[in-house]
């Protein structure tokens, strides 16, 4: 049971954004906790996400943020101000019954500061918090840099928010064996056949990150002709229902009985339960590709329109990355190219698209093309010493 110091000995890092970013603090959140083992560290996460937190060892709470009713009442505050901003005030004051001496935003945007602000003790307030906020500063303004440029960034975002928390990432990939939470009846057998069983995430955060339903129905006519015993989990939230029921409509209904629709049928404690007995996840780069990374599936990323595999691929060893070769919306698809790796062939790239391996070293992750060019380990070197001389100097030491 993780021990509850005074509120000195209190850390909190605010993480209120989607599935995959909340899994790619992980690595930031396991680095604290390991540089600073005395410290107590919260989290704030967006409240349907707490549970990706139950498997994260020493976390001291969780405090959930209720985005949607906040959106909610920013909204509509104009019909009655007065009685408006009195229960955002309350809703404030709700989450802040403890105090902290380190406040870590790793989201640039006015909630977050203003969280900081309300949970920040007042004795810190001129004194540690500024001088952190200070070294987060240049790594703020280099993902501010890459929002804006694209494209030669080699840091992934894992890593410059273990930099934006003072630390250097830990050189692996957090994990963590889910809960075992009951499914809905017909889905309890999910990974129980032999086979290999792949989850495949039917959607995507943004709409043009999204693969049509038509390529995923040729994706696992494809898989399941190829593999005697293969088996897919389709896996999204309840808005993908229509996207999934597209997916099974483009799939002849001979082989329904090997495919297993899960979306918008659990909760995420479920929904990494269901990860954690599948071989591979499959998808766009979406929150559950993420997720199942946690849980010990490896990923098959495919990475077009604005998703730069650099930045947000993947985390850890082994995980496999097509990245489109232009922001245009790709025309073909590593339909048969991935299949063949996730059935254990040489990987190759496909028209339009190359294949990239995850791989980690001292700097974080990192990914290959295999051409023996790629110049990462340096390039990445260059942006930790221009953000964290000091983290860099004493890595050196």
């Amino acid at each position: 049971m993780p021990h509850d110091p005074s509120p000195k000995h209190r850390d909190l890092v605010i993480q209120m954004a989607r599935l995959g970013d909340l899994v790619q603090t992980l690595p930031a959140i396991e680095a604290l906790q390991e540089a600073y083992p005395e410290r107590r560290l919260d989290v704030v996460c967006a409240a349907p996400l707490t549970g990706v937190m139950a498997g994260v060892s020493q976390i001291g709470r969780v405090i959930p943020w209720d985005g949607a009713q906040w959106r909610a009442w920013a909204t509509g505050w104009q019909e009655n101000p007065t009685a408006t901003v009195q229960v955002m005030q309350n809703y404030l004051a709700s989450l802040g019954d403890a105090t902290y001496e380190r406040v870590y935003p790793l989201n640039q945007h006015e909630r977050s500061h203003l969280m900081t602000r309300l949970f920040v003790s007042h004795s810190s307030r001129d004194q540690e918090q500024d001088r952190l906020e200070a070294s987060m500063r240049p790594w703020a303004q280099h993902l501010r840099h890459v929002a804006k440029e694209r494209g030669a960034n080699r840091v992934h975002l894992a890593d410059a928010w273990c930099g934006m928390c003072g630390v250097l990432p830990r050189g692996q990939a957090p994990s963590c064996v889910p809960a075992a939470v009951e499914l809905p009846e017909d889905l309890a057998g999910v990974g129980e056949r032999r086979g290999l069983w792949v989850a495949l995430a039917t959607g995507a955060g943004e709409a043009d990150r999204c693969v049509a339903p038509a390529v995923w129905g040729q994706w696992i006519r494809a898989f399941l002709d190829q593999t005697e015993d293969g088996q897919v989990v389709l896996i999204g939230s309840g808005t993908e229902r229509e996207a999934a029921q597209a997916i099974l409509d483009a799939v002849p209904t001979l082989l329904h009985g090997r495919i297993w629709d899960a979306t918008g049928r659990t909760n995420i404690s479920q929904l990494m339960r269901v990860l954690h007995t599948c071989h591979w996840v499959i998808g766009a780069d979406t929150g559950p590709l993420h997720l199942g990374t946690l849980v010990g599936a490896r990923a098959m990323g495919w990475y077009f329109s604005r998703a730069r595999l650099h930045e947000t691929g993947p985390y850890g060893e082994g995980h496999w990355v097509y990245q489109h070769a232009t922001h245009a919306q790709p025309e073909q698809w590593p339909i048969m190219e991935s299949i063949a790796v996730m059935c254990g062939d040489q990987g190759r790239s496909a028209t339009d698209w190359i294949l990239w391996r995850s791989r980690m070293d001292r700097w974080g992750a990192y990914f290959d093309d295999g051409s023996g060019t790629e110049s990462a380990e340096h390039s990445r070197a260059d942006i930790w010493r221009a953000c964290a001389p000091g983290l860099c100097e004493s890595m050196a030491a």
